[in-house]
């Protein structure tokens, strides 16, 4: 399953949304400022993300200035109280399943989400299409 954080409807999102309808991939939305996340919610993104507080912290937000968080060396108890009280300090959509972890909209990124199997059977219709018929790929 595959969830998504948000505090704004921004077009990020929404694209986000429209992006996994289009593939058919069953998707949960979560307004954060709405239903604010748990210290064990907070921690289960911390542990998937691959560059830590760097990639949920969004630096352009009005709410991370005002806080002046030291990134580099605020602790994970202070990262986790920060996130309850502001969650725009996040940036917006944070999208994730188990194992992965994405923020923002990228539609090359995406494509982590679409299953193994469904990724190998694109690639090999796209290369049918760029294929001669006796094995040579055609080039213009």
């Amino acid at each position: 399953m595959v969830y998504l954080y948000f505090h704004t409807n921004d077009p990020s999102k929404r694209k986000a949304v429209r992006w996994f309808n289009d593939h058919d991939i069953p998707l949960i939305q979560r307004n954060i400022e709405k239903q604010p996340l748990s210290p064990d919610e907070v921690l289960h993104l911390l542990s998937i993300s691959l560059n830590g507080t760097d990639d949920l912290i969004s630096l352009r937000s009005r709410d991370t200035k005002a806080l002046k968080m030291n990134r580099p060396s605020v602790t994970i108890n202070e990262f986790t109280s920060a996130v309850q009280k502001s969650p725009r300090i996040l940036k917006n959509p944070i999208i994730f399943d188990s194992v992965k972890l994405v923020t923002g909209f990228d539609q090359e990124k995406m494509g982590i989400f679409i299953p193994k199997g469904e990724r190998r059977l694109e690639l090999s219709q796209l290369l049918a299409k760029f294929t001669h018929p006796e094995g040579h790929i055609k080039l213009a």
